[in-house]
């Protein structure tokens, strides 16, 4: 079964196991690494009893040694016989665990000797420790086993200045003398071995185990030449798996081997192991539950979005998931309704789209058919040959002023384009303000005096310094302003057009008391195809934005455009750099419009170059 096909609870019970499982071997994996780092403390552990135990052990042996030294120079510098002789039954007598000392010649005779034992002891090995001695020409140390079984002896031999040599055997029992002050665990084997890998001591011991050869096996072989190693093996006496401690005692190279039970060792870790196994399980039980809690918690919300994604998919834009609460899925609830609301409110903002783009192609179509119509018509009456010659030149200069109607409007359309496009270039350069704004009064005052309105320009006060803009740009933004004024002013109303310098700057104002414009239109009138309301206080709409009556503010609101005129004079302002306001109804009056084009002075922008 593919994953994408398991239900809610199926997935979050697989979620919990695919994080459970991957964290139990983790956690495995953790004691695993603890158990190494334990048990290489272990090894340390036991490297360092067995170091103690060899030193106890090579401190016991020297003092074994000076006590044959002693006995060297004695022999050496001729004492009496009698003399050295009292010497060694002192020693015999006042060391308990000696049980004979001998000074032997080159011959092999026995020119001393002091024994506790009734009977010497064999000669055998006093005679392989001379061979040994006079080879290495120093002092050696051996360990024999006696016929009496219970008795294991450790020899001792040192040469003398005069050739001969001092051999002591001591009672083997007695190196247990030597780890008694050393408090180790009462389960540790202690044992030592001689260069030859003869057992010298083993705690806990039978008299057959003593006599078993382990030379060869890999418990003493781990040392080789190293000073100290560690070992996990069973032992070649008892059988007992145990983890050993190796260290070499260099002044006599024996070797003293600590080793503990590996089942003592091993008993921590199984009980660390059963309690992590045990902790699993209740982590995975857990798991699983939480799983199966959380799986409930989530199918409930999940399905109403789901179906309110449903509803909203089958057109019901008005589809909302009532999900309650501050979690993730209360988020994800919170986040589809904000995400419905947005493509609700798109959807009607794309309506009105449609709705603006068929009113542009319908006003456009209206813009460009209207001057076609009066032109076609007036030629045709022209054509007839019937009308006075007065009559002629009025439709003549009609026609001409459709004409210059129909180029003005192809030319916002193209303006705008360029714009847009980035293609638009104005050249910024000093410009006489008064003068352009003369020549547009000029320009439109003809069609002002048609429509009984006072356009009048105002003079500014002594003279207007240059700004910085584009001639043309700005003869355009004028121009369209006071034909926007135009077609919103009533019968025998007043436009002026005015400027003035304001510090750095030139305030050119075209203010009219025509209908103005309602303060909810006000923040758009600068956006594309918008098309505000006039606002008329001696006429006003009713609740429905209808208007009374068919004169004043009604008329004027039935003047065409597309909405695209304050469009462009914003975007020409920007492109000269300056910037424009609009005002209405105008402070003062109560009524009208005034916009507030501000230029910036061509000599403050000559001396910051």
């Amino acid at each position: 079964m593919k994953f994408q096909t398991l239900s809610i609870r199926a997935r979050l019970l697989c979620l919990a196991l695919g994080l459970l499982i991957p964290l139990v071997f983790a956690g495995f994996f953790n004691l695993w690494g603890f158990w190494k780092a334990s048990r290489t403390q272990i090894d340390e552990s036991l490297k360092r009893q067995a170091e103690l135990a060899a030193t106890a052990f090579e401190q016991r042996i020297l003092a074994y040694r000076q006590t044959l030294e002693a006995i060297s120079i004695l022999a050496s510098n001729n004492e009496s016989r009698l003399a050295l002789q009292d010497y060694l039954d002192s020693i015999v007598k006042t060391r308990r665990n000696w049980l004979d000392v001998q000074i032997i010649n080159r011959s092999g005779e026995v020119v001393l000797s002091q024994s506790k034992k009734s009977s010497n002891l064999s000669a055998i090995s006093v005679l392989d420790l001379e061979r040994e001695a006079a080879r290495e020409n120093s002092f050696v140390i051996s360990t024999e086993q006696t016929a009496d079984e219970n008795l294991r002896i450790l020899s001792l031999a040192l040469p003398t200045a005069n050739g001969n040599f001092v051999v002591a055997r001591i009672d083997g029992a007695s190196v247990s003398d030597v780890f008694k002050n050393l408090e180790f665990p009462e389960d540790n084997i202690l044992a030592v071995f001689d260069k030859n890998n003869r057992l010298l001591y083993r705690s806990r011991v039978s008299p057959e185990q003593m006599s078993l050869d382990v030379g060869e096996t890999p418990l003493l072989a781990a040392l080789n030449e190293k000073r100290e190693e560690a070992i996990e093996i069973e032992s070649p006496y008892d059988k007992i798996r145990r983890i050993y401690g190796l260290a070499r005692v260099e002044a006599v190279n024996a070797v003293v081997i600590v080793g503990v039970p590996s089942e003592k060792l091993y008993e921590p870790a199984r009980e660390q192991f059963t309690r992590q196994l045990l902790f699993g399980l209740l982590v995975a039980a857990a798991a699983i539950a939480a799983a199966y809690y959380l799986a409930r918690s989530i199918t409930r919300p999940m399905r109403i979005l789901t179906e309110a994604a449903r509803d909203f998919g089958a057109g019901n834009l008005t589809a909302r998931a009532e999900i309650e609460g501050d979690g993730t899925i209360g988020e994800l609830g919170k986040t589809f309704n904000q995400m419905a609301g947005e493509i609700a409110h798109r959807e009607g903002e794309l309506k009105a789209l449609d709705r603006l783009k068929s009113e542009f192609v319908s006003s456009v179509s209206h813009e460009l058919r209207t001057p076609l119509t009066t032109i076609k018509t007036l030629t045709r009456v022209l054509q007839g040959n019937k009308i006075s010659q007065p009559e002629r030149e009025e439709f003549l200069e009609t026609i001409a002023l459709e004409c210059d109607r129909q180029i003005d409007f192809v030319q916002t359309l193209l303006d705008l384009s360029r714009i847009e496009s980035g293609a638009y270039k104005v050249s910024l350069c000093p410009v006489d303000v008064a003068k352009v704004l003369r020549e547009s009064v000029e320009t439109h005052r003809r069609t002002a005096d048609s429509r009984r309105l006072n356009l009048k320009f105002i003079l500014p006060p002594g003279n207007l310094p240059l700004a910085s803009t584009d001639a043309g740009a700005l003869r355009r933004i004028v121009s369209s302003l006071i034909e926007n004024a135009i077609k919103y002013t009533t019968e025998n109303g007043e436009i002026s057009v005015s400027a003035e310098n304001i510090g750095e700057q030139i305030a050119v104002q075209i203010i009219d008391n025509g209908c103005g414009i309602r303060a909810e239109d006000l923040p758009h009138i600068f956006e594309k195809f918008y098309r505000g309301q006039p606002l008329d206080t001696k006429n006003p709409a009713n609740e429905n934005g209808e208007f009374s009556g068919e004169t004043g503010c009604a008329a004027a609101g039935e003047a065409t455009g597309v909405g695209l005129g304050l469009y462009l004079v914003h975007n020409l302002v920007k492109q000269t750099g300056g910037e424009i306001a609009a005002e209405s109804p105008v402070k003062g009056t109560d009524e009208g419009t005034k916009f507030t084009i501000f230029l910036p002075v061509f000599s403050n922008i000559k001396s910051s170059n």
